[in-house]
């Protein structure tokens, strides 16, 4: 109730309209309002997560988007033992380790492979809320491997060196607190893949003994983007980057006078530029966007709504909250400062939003329609 009452007022909007709307009020009517500016801000998207919450699978690679340009992705992966060791694993000596990863997403041309180093992480780590532009410590390469560009579980067996030089660690009691996992770090390729908690896993074997496994716990994609659009029509909105989107629309002062307003839509449409992608790149779908009202020094958000992208690449916002929010911003009682645009984390992937922009082509143009009536 804090993040309400701090950008929409202590007290119920309805009502404080409606206080004001005496025998002289005007009828109601619908306002289409244009919005005033749409750009990107520097909020980066969170990457980070673990088996319980946030992003749900982690990214690394890269590729050469035709419209969006080239999109780069690092991924940190941590580990900890599945279940307590029995003495028998505890009691031998490493022989064999293997990284399987569970891969459930490609972004890019499914035709080829990647090259990746996978790096040794140097010190603990912290994912939870970690955002798309954070960087972690990384030390000795461990292998280079090339990985297809497909879904499924891909094996990468470890160097006899490293597993010699971790057997003592893999098998002690302090595993979780001294190994810091990996960072699977993009050479070359045309595609960013993704890998999910499931069954993603360090296998490792004791002679004699037994072979057990280290469940990926913990994860943080890095990602950075070069070459943006060349389409001063459009603006993307990216997932898993390093930028956000703010709009913001005149509900107060000169161009829309104080209203007791009833309700609000909010209205984005997308380009969707399919033309421009060649035969073998895959480009998954996005599912859902969301909206949030910032308040003006960026201290406070508040979730409006996560809404689905039609089929026709329109989405709308149209709940309470918002109309909330709207009403006491027009009555100049609360700190709205704008709205922000956003992918949730279970989307977690590369992909991105054309949201136009073009000012000439009506309806074209991120709008709100208010539903209101005229305070005289």
């Amino acid at each position: 109730m804090l993040l309400v009452s701090v950008l929409i007022g202590c007290d119920d909007p309805t009502d404080v309209g409606r206080s004001l709307v005496d025998a002289q009020a005007g009828e109601s009517s619908v306002a289409t309002l244009a919005a005033s500016s749409i750009e990107l801000n520097s909020r980066g998207d969170i990457t980070g997560g673990n088996a319980a919450s946030g992003a749900v699978r982690v990214l690394s690679g890269v590729v050469q988007d035709p419209v969006a340009g080239e999109i780069q992705s690092t991924g940190y992966m941590d580990f900890v033992p599945a279940s307590q060791f029995e003495s028998s694993f505890l009691n031998g000596s490493v022989s064999f380790a293997e990284v399987e990863l569970s891969i459930d997403y490609v972004y890019g041309d499914t035709s080829g492979s990647v090259v990746f180093e996978l790096v040794d992480i140097a010190a603990d780590w912290e994912s939870s809320f970690a955002r798309a532009d954070t960087s972690i410590s990384t030390g000795n390469v461990v292998l280079t491997t090339s990985i297809p560009a497909r879904t499924g579980i891909h094996s990468i067996g470890l160097p006899q060196t490293w597993v010699s030089a971790n057997d003592a660690l893999l098998r002690s009691s302090s595993v979780v607190d001294d190994f810091h996992g990996f960072a699977l770090r993009p050479v070359s390729g045309n595609a960013v893949l993704g890998i999910r908690f499931t069954n993603s896993r360090i296998r490792a074997s004791a002679t004699p003994g037994d072979t057990v496994s280290f469940g990926l716990s913990k994860i943080v994609s890095g990602t950075d983007e070069q070459g943006p659009i060349q389409d001063s029509n459009v603006i993307l909105l990216r997932d898993g980057s390093r930028n956000g989107l703010d709009v913001v629309f005149p509900f107060e002062g000169d161009e829309f006078p104080e209203a007791m307003i009833h309700r609000v839509l909010m209205r984005f449409n997308v380009s969707d530029f399919a033309d421009s992608y060649p035969e073998h790149f895959n480009r998954p779908d996005i599912l859902l966007v969301g909206l949030r009202a910032v308040s003006e020094d960026g201290a406070t958000r508040l979730d409006i709504a996560e809404v689905i992208i039609n089929s026709d690449g329109s989405f709308t916002f149209d709940n309470t909250s918002l109309t909330n929010v709207v009403q006491t911003a027009n009555l100049g009682k609360s700190v709205l400062g704008r709205f922000e645009l956003y992918f949730p984390v279970e989307e977690s992937g590369v992909g991105f939003i054309a949201i136009q922009t073009d000012s000439d082509t009506e309806g074209s143009y991120p709008r709100a329609l208010v539903t209101h009536t005229p305070i005289n």
